[in-house]
């Protein structure tokens, strides 16, 4: 049996834009290694996942 994914917050920064969200930790990865190629996108983890903090958009796309 698979156990459930670990789910970890993620902050999207660019200029003013400021997005949190909260995700699987393996997700993360896979938006960290396709956002990292845009230089003007900072992206900080940790594990302080909030009960009202949105899921990742379109989190399916991820899996």
């Amino acid at each position: 049996m698979k156990s459930p994914p670990r789910v970890r917050h993620i902050r999207i920064e660019s200029g003013a834009l400021t997005l949190d969200y909260q995700a699987g930790a393996e997700q993360i990865d896979d938006v960290i290694a396709e956002l990292s190629l845009d230089t003007g996108v900072v992206i900080t983890v940790d594990d302080n996942v909030a009960p009202d903090l949105p899921k990742l958009p379109c989190a399916e796309l991820w899996d």
